[in-house]
């Protein structure tokens, strides 16, 4: 053998070594990140379902595609077609109610999709960060957010936008952002992960923002193009089912000032401009500290003290730096960021809380992360890198124990009175009403779970509206309940203001909770 030869042999020989050995530290760390994370489910892991309309409406969605009646509404008499959420989720409950149609089966495949989704989180942090030791500690982190343990265990669309996203930013990364080239798998990849993120959320529009402002710098031109256009046909067919059943329901939402008080009206520039500068300075003070440390009581509805405003503000400042700290693929993440919250800017301001960001919670986690070790290195040249690392990690770590112990108490306890009496109210109904019966109450699609009977929300009007509304709808039934504020505001004046169309059935006590035979 020529010395060439040998050093060419020897040369291939470190390389196959060194790809093993990176193999044998991903499974590793794979399996801790494994283990942890399903012990944190586990632990924390709720059973009941959740007070949250969304996750029943995906439930329902996903039970009438799997028996086979479409993507309708099945709650109501009508059974329209359904336009408000993407069919993403809904198709992958109806997967699962193949096999079993039973909420635990739901929720244990939605928090299935979690860890892989931190799995495939775990790989895009090798890549951005160059380092598998520091990926791991940061994906632990991601695993054990109680706002991600949480939504883990929900019928809810964020943990699976969460999978999809993250998946579609590792197939970018795959890519030569330098060259087009149609055949390169992971082009098709990537398209196809943010195709299945749109569907699951529309937010997923905004991972379009990351990818053309990397390939953007990088001058590629019919890469933009060709990202643009398949991505554009492939949502074509759902918006343009949305236009022909009147638009889409999210716009129509967007457009008002309060979603949940229609007479208020249609929002103009002016409330489009308050909105933005409102949502703005509480995700700064509230959302965003609150995401990071949910230890800490944001106070939502209490006006922001100056120390929120300086955590909040050095928390960007930090996330921001360790943007620019990254190895690499620093551009594709300040653009799906910018368009992430861009989005979530024009939101109305009654949308609160940190549910809109779990999906980018990982990613914000990495670059505080980031922006602090470099912060922490620099005023500690000559400590062990590993012990700042470990340091910072424990910190974060101690933020997170308390707020996985209060998830974990809730999912213990029982339903509250209201909730109970809600609930139970709905039962009473399925035993005792035969046949079919259309029930106007606070939330259709909790209710009818448990009812079993064609649901609707009564209007949000004065009490002559109501009561017209109730008439064209066919109503036979209306419950008061103590769990919706709306109920009292509009649903009990018009039952006050008109006794002799009401006639009591049912009533449940502590609290008040009230099933009305309505005299059509």
């Amino acid at each position: 053998m020529t010395v060439k030869n040998r050093n060419l042999y020897l040369s291939v020989l470190v390389k196959v070594k060194i790809t093993l050995l990176k193999a044998r530290t991903h499974w590793i760390h794979i399996t801790v990140l494994a283990v942890v994370f399903i012990g944190a489910f586990s632990y924390t892991f709720d059973s009941k379902l959740a007070m949250l309309g969304d996750n029943a409406s995906y439930f329902m969605l996903g039970k009438a595609l799997a028996g086979g009646e479409g993507y309708v509404n099945i709650s109501s008499s009508a059974k329209k077609p359904s336009n408000h959420y993407p069919p993403g989720y809904p198709v992958i409950i109806s997967a699962v109610m193949l096999f079993s149609d039973s909420l635990t089966a739901v929720k244990i495949v939605t928090g299935i999709l979690g860890l892989g989704g931190l799995i495939l989180f775990y790989f895009l942090a090798c890549k951005l960060l160059d380092n598998e030791f520091m990926a791991l500690g940061v994906t632990l982190l991601a695993a054990l957010n109680a706002h991600i343990l949480w939504y883990s265990s929900l019928v809810m669309s964020e943990v699976p936008f969460l999978c999809f996203s993250v998946m579609a930013l590792f197939f970018f990364t795959k890519t030569d952002t330098e060259k087009f080239n149609l055949k390169d798998k992971y082009v098709w990849l990537t398209l196809l992960s943010l195709i299945s993120a749109y569907y699951v959320r529309s937010l997923g529009v905004a991972l379009m923002g990351g990818f053309v402002l990397a390939l953007l710098f990088k001058k590629n031109w019919k890469s933009i193009g060709l990202y643009i256009g398949v991505f554009a046909l492939a949502i074509a067919p759902w918006s343009i089912r949305a236009s022909n059943l009147g638009g889409s329901s999210y716009l129509r939402q967007l457009k008002m000032i309060n979603p949940y008080q229609p007479a208020l009206g249609q929002a103009d520039i002016g409330d489009f401009i308050d909105r933005f500068f409102e949502n703005f300075s509480r995700y700064i003070t509230k959302e965003l500290p609150d995401a990071i440390f949910p230890a800490f009581e944001p106070g939502y509805g209490q006006q922001a003290t100056g120390g929120q405003w300086f955590a909040g503000l050095l928390l960007l400042g930090i996330m921001i730096y360790g943007i620019f700290k990254l190895k690499d693929h620093r551009w594709l993440i300040t653009g799906y960021l910018l368009g992430t919250f861009a989005i979530l800017m024009l939101w109305p301001q009654v949308w609160i809380g940190v549910r809109f960001i779990v999906s980018v919670l990982p990613l914000l986690i990495l670059l505080l992360i980031v922006g602090l070790y470099q912060v922490a290195a620099w005023v500690v040249k000559r400590a062990n890198q590993k012990v700042v690392y470990g340091a910072l990690m424990s910190l974060f770590l101690l933020f997170q124990f308390g707020a996985i112990a209060d998830i974990h108490n809730q999912a213990k306890e029982k339903y509250s009175p209201g909730w109970k009496n809600y609930f139970e109210m709905a039962k009473w109904l399925d035993r005792n009403v035969n046949g079919e019966a259309v029930v106007a109450c606070g939330n259709p699609s909790l209710f009818h779970l448990y009812a079993n009977k064609y649901t609707l929300r009564y209007k949000f009007a004065n009490p002559e509206e109501v009561l017209k509304h109730l008439e064209e709808r066919q109503v036979d039934y209306v419950v008061i309940d103590q769990v919706y504020g709306n109920t009292l505001r509009y649903l009990l004046p018009a039952v006050q203001q008109y006794p002799e169309r009401f006639q009591q059935v049912q009533h449940l006590t502590n609290p008040d909770t009230y099933l009305l035979k309505f005299k059509r």
